[in-house]
């Protein structure tokens, strides 16, 4: 058997506070394990609570969960800055400060090793795949272009080339989505997987 951990779950509730008090962020982290038949168990869990001074940016986010030391914390500073952001547009009873809790959920599931004359399935893209993410998807950047979610950098400040994935046209340093596809085989924003390759790992 060996143990793998998936990219961590985010799951984000907002809610109001007092205009008295200022933005909040109560976080549960918890590390679970799921074996082969579905049964989760939890083995460590901890709570952290931020206080975003600067707002519910990436940027800012990220920086304070790096400074908690919290794993993987570029891409949950992006996913629970878009969630709250998103939240706080489509409701218009929600507005700051606002009280935010956030569930991280980091599950390592156990599988079976395949023997040595069995191909191993990849959970990542194979070189074909990054080849035509080169050849096909770089693009140009602006000045004012968003940050990489992967490394909170701005796309403008570096010489990196830029790739655009094809499906939801998130924009990445090609450097920084190479690596991130190397081991996960969707976009680290919103799960979309480039050209066919859900179709190919599943089979």
């Amino acid at each position: 058997m060996e143990t793998e951990i998936d990219t961590p779950k985010v799951y984000t509730l907002v809610a109001n506070l007092p205009k008295i008090f200022t933005n909040t962020v109560k976080i549960l982290l918890q590390e679970l394990i799921q074996d082969e038949t579905g049964v989760v168990q939890v083995l460590a869990s901890d709570h952290i609570n931020l206080n975003p001074s600067g707002g519910f940016t990436p940027h800012h986010l990220s920086q304070l969960l790096r400074d908690e030391q919290v794993p993987e914390s570029p891409f949950l500073g992006q996913k629970i800055a878009l969630d709250i952001n998103r939240e706080l547009a489509n409701d218009d009873s929600l507005r700051e400060p606002a009280f935010v809790f956030v569930t991280v959920n980091f599950i390592r599931e156990t599988r079976s090793i395949f023997p040595p004359d069995e191909p191993t399935p990849s959970r990542g893209a194979s070189g074909e795949i990054f080849q035509r993410l080169a050849d096909e998807q770089g693009v140009e950047v602006n000045k004012n272009e968003i940050q990489c979610s992967i490394c909170i950098e701005d796309l403008s400040k570096n010489h990196q080339k830029i790739i655009e994935m094809p499906k939801c046209l998130h924009r990445f340093h090609q450097d920084c989505l190479f690596e991130w596809l190397g081991r996960q085989n969707s976009c680290p924003l919103c799960r979309s997987v480039p050209y066919g390759l859900d179709q190919e790992t599943e089979s």
